[in-house]
């Protein structure tokens, strides 16, 4: 499926879609340029582009970017599972070979507390302007940790600032990082949903999104309003597509979500 070598990483296109991967609202620290993608999570950075049937992605730190986008998995195995429901067939076919990525815990956390009530020119600027606080590096709990409101609210970060300072310290003072690496998806939200500013949307994206708890429907506003049913709740509408999607729940969300939000929007 892929071949690394010094310095670079090459993937067939059909097991790896670069614009659908990046673009469909899991990842925030990226940049599109003409011809190629610049990634960056933790301290690490990798140069993506597509040419022809294949993919090159180019970083000093290979193993990473192997498991950052989630390699040795077989997408087109879980299309072809998902393509038995026929509501889902055309997103299938328009997204390519979309991959949910494996972000860092902490970075992913503090990413998605950001994205709540945000839109992602906005959440891409504050991270920016946080990890350059850093050293265009995300930081660590404790590194986090030791910030205040003010440097927060100074890049932008608003209401949101005390929810991230109190879920740093919290993660830097006790193991539940390790804990919900261990735990079951349910066990796991609650958890997450422990954490200052993570409520149950947010959960599921770092489930999803980190952590690869494929088995979870994180609901959105483009999510609610294409495929919501009646007068239901977002609880709802996310148990009954979690129960008819099964362990493959979160990879149909995307589909849905870049289909909709993304492809339909376009001009």
């Amino acid at each position: 499926m892929y071949k690394t070598e010094a310095g670079k990483i090459t993937v067939a296109a059909e097991n790896l879609d670069v614009k659908a991967t990046l673009e469909c609202g899991q990842l925030f620290r990226f940049e599109k340029n003409d011809d190629f993608y610049t990634v960056k999570s933790g301290g690490n950075v990798c140069k993506v582009y597509a040419t022809g049937e294949y993919v090159t992605i180019e970083t000093a730190a290979v193993d990473f970017f192997v498991n950052f986008f989630n390699l040795d998995r077989d997408v087109n195995r879980t299309k072809r599972e998902l393509s038995r429901f026929p509501e889902l067939r055309l997103a299938l076919e328009s997204c390519g070979a979309l991959r949910i990525l494996r972000q860092p815990l902490f970075e992913t956390i503090i990413s998605f507390i950001i994205s709540a009530n945000n839109n992602i020119p906005r959440i891409k600027s504050i991270l920016n302007r946080l990890c350059a606080q850093f050293g265009d590096v995300f930081p660590s709990p404790e590194q986090l940790a030791e910030t205040s409101v003010r440097q927060l609210d100074a890049i932008g970060c608003g209401y949101r600032s005390q929810y991230i300072l109190t879920t740093s310290k919290m993660c830097a003072e006790t193991d539940i990082l390790n804990r919900l690496y261990a735990a079951r998806t349910p066990d796991a939200a609650k958890l997450l949903m422990g954490l200052t500013g993570v409520g149950q949307k947010v959960a599921d994206c770092v489930l999803l999104f980190s952590l690869g708890r494929l088995d979870v429907f994180p609901v959105d506003t483009w999510i609610l309003k294409t495929q919501r049913q009646g007068s239901e709740t977002e609880m709802q509408l996310r148990t009954r597509l979690m129960d008819r999607y099964g362990g493959n729940a979160g990879y149909a969300q995307q589909v849905l979500y870049y289909y909709n939000a993304i492809l339909k929007e376009k001009p």
